[in-house]
């Protein structure tokens, strides 16, 4: 794992407030370009998104406006979160120009704010929940590393802001079993499973099942996921 990026995840669990938060992300961010964010969840149809909204590093009068115009459930790239679990482009987050009028509006009045461009990364949660952390930003730079380090921390920077607003009482850590934290570990490094079952001395396909019994244990919905709630809970140290 990058140094660098592990000393900002260490900095991350560290802070105990949205303001902590917000200056790590912020400063971590910038190295890759990006000058702005939201930590948020997702609502379902109808839903007010304010109460989901774990931290915003928007602009406020965008943000006021968004937010009170419902603009979440026109929203090209918000709704994108429900069909992927990978990180986007917003310019990827398909939507009919013509027919939808509400998704062009929304990203035409994002534009006048400069908020045109950006990388979103969906939050998948234990059961059905939904979120997103979304950076503001070009991204035409961004090589495969740079998209995979800013998914691990998304993904942290979520989960701490997920602890911090109920007060550390986000449900009863689950413990993974030390063969678990033993593979975890080793994709943490960046190993393959092929390369984990090489070193442990374990077949691939035990590998995969350890990974698999860790990211239900710790309701997660892919093996970075399930690294960085590892990580988070102090399951596991690098």
């Amino acid at each position: 794992m990058n140094a660098d990026l592990m000393s900002t995840i260490e900095t991350l669990q560290r802070q105990e407030s949205g303001q902590g938060v917000h200056a790590v992300m912020l400063e971590a961010i910038g190295d890759y370009g990006f000058s702005k964010f939201i930590i948020s969840g997702l609502p379902d149809r109808g839903l007010d998104v304010r109460p989901f909204v774990l931290l915003s590093g928007w602009d406020s009068e965008w943000y006021a406006r968004y937010t009170s115009l419902g603009y979440v459930h026109l929203d090209p790239v918000a709704r994108h979160c429900f069909a992927t679990t990978l990180p986007f482009d917003w310019s990827a987050a398909p939507y009919d120009r013509e027919r939808d009028r509400g998704a062009r509006q929304v990203m035409e009045e994002a534009r006048d704010f400069d908020m045109h461009q950006g990388l979103c990364v969906p939050v998948h949660l234990e059961g059905g929940m939904q979120g997103v952390v979304s950076l503001v930003g070009k991204t035409a730079a961004l090589d495969d590393k740079n998209r995979l380090e800013l998914h691990m921390l998304a993904l942290y920077a979520h989960g701490r802001m997920r602890f911090l607003h109920t007060l550390g009482q986000d449900g009863v850590r689950r413990a993974i079993t030390p063969r678990e934290a033993e593979v975890l570990k080793w994709v943490a490094a960046g190993k393959t499973a092929s390369d984990i079952a090489g070193i442990t001395g374990l077949s691939v396909r035990t590998v995969n099942q350890h990974c698999e019994n860790a990211q239900r244990r710790l309701g997660t919905s892919n093996r970075l996921h399930t690294v960085v709630e590892a990580i988070r809970h102090k399951l596991i140290t690098l």
